[in-house]
């Protein structure tokens, strides 16, 4: 009698134990983005990418893309820390189903609880073969992979990793904008050959310039937005005058910098732009105080400003170097 208590006791105990779904324990909860394009240099080579993802070792996905299709996003879900690996092979484009790939490319990457991660695969020309005496990629066995024209480990390690962004497939990372960046930041600066910090209340000289404007040397320093294709544009007010101060922008590639920092320099803001009189219309600025706000927009929609007022100061910078042009 007594054993058959014990048993009758144990049964809820095994359904206890009995693991539910992930969906429901909560430990299905990670993910991962695949994004999948081709590099401008092979788009009229590549006719279609068989990619076949697989989650610890399990295929989720196996399909063929035609390229005007392309680029391609597969979500892989799982449990966190699970591996994900996906394969992709460029199919020459006119040449019959079944013919061998003329680039692969192997990726694996851990499954991410918490974030939104994209693991971007991008087929380039260094890593293509084509027959009939064209150029040959090396030809890598897993766990490597043909990257830039080289064999090279197919694991993504999780620094590697870019924050997932939808518009993913035009902005790749740069040296200015890297894998997980963080909120997008501008400092102004000043400087003509090399950037400058620049101070509320510093003294700018205004300097006449070769056709007759009358400008200031501003410069920039950002991090975390696009090293090309970023619009800076630059702003101000002067103190006391209603009258806004055209604004200015350039479309100017940034050099790397220090501390993880990308700078621009040898921006010439002319404040009389516009002017019909520019023989008088400068003298409105000498030795007034000028707010002057720089903003740096990318692509991706990322932007961020910085804003100093200076004094400018009472006498112009004749192009001689000299101030022998004030009147």
């Amino acid at each position: 009698m007594l054993r058959r208590a014990l048993a009758v006791l144990a049964v809820p105990v095994l359904l206890t134990a009995c693991p539910g779904s992930h969906g429901e324990d909560g430990e299905d909860d990670a993910q991962l983005v695949v994004g999948v394009q081709t590099a401008s240099d092979i788009t009229s080579l590549i006719g279609a990418v068989h990619i076949v993802a697989k989650v610890d070792g399990a295929v989720t996905d196996d399909e063929t893309v035609q390229a005007p299709q392309l680029p391609k996003e597969i979500t892989l879900h799982g449990h966190a820390g699970a591996r994900a690996e996906i394969t992709v092979d460029g199919l020459q484009a006119g040449v019959p189903p079944g013919a061998p790939p003329i680039t692969s490319r192997l990726a694996t990457a851990g499954l991410v609880a918490g974030a939104k991660k994209l693991l971007r695969i991008q087929l380039d020309s260094r890593c293509v073969t084509l027959g009939g005496g064209g150029p040959s990629a090396p030809v890598c066995t897993a766990p490597q992979t043909c990257l830039s024209g080289r064999c090279q480990p197919a694991d993504v390690g999780p620094a590697a990793l870019e924050d997932y962004e939808s518009t993913w497939a035009t902005s790749p990372p740069d040296v200015c904008r890297p894998p997980n960046h963080g909120a997008p930041e501008v400092i102004i600066g000043q400087g003509q050959t090399d950037y400058g910090t620049l101070t509320d209340g510093q003294t700018l000289q205004l300097e006449k310039g070769p056709q007759g404007g009358h400008h200031i040397w501003i410069a920039a320093r950002q991090r975390n937005l696009r090293q090309s294709g970023s619009i800076t544009t630059i702003s101000s007010t002067l103190e006391g005058d209603p009258t806004p101060v055209p604004p200015m922008a350039y479309v100017f590639t940034f050099d790397p910098d220090e501390g993880a920092y990308c700078k621009l320099y040898g921006l010439r803001y002319q404040v009389d732009a516009g002017a019909t009189d520019l023989g008088t219309t400068y003298k409105k600025f000498l030795g007034k105080n000028l707010t002057v706000t720089v903003e740096v927009a990318d692509s991706t929609g990322a932007k961020a400003s910085s804003t100093r007022t200076v004094h400018i100061a009472d006498k112009l910078l004749c192009p001689d170097g000299t101030d022998s042009c004030n009147q």
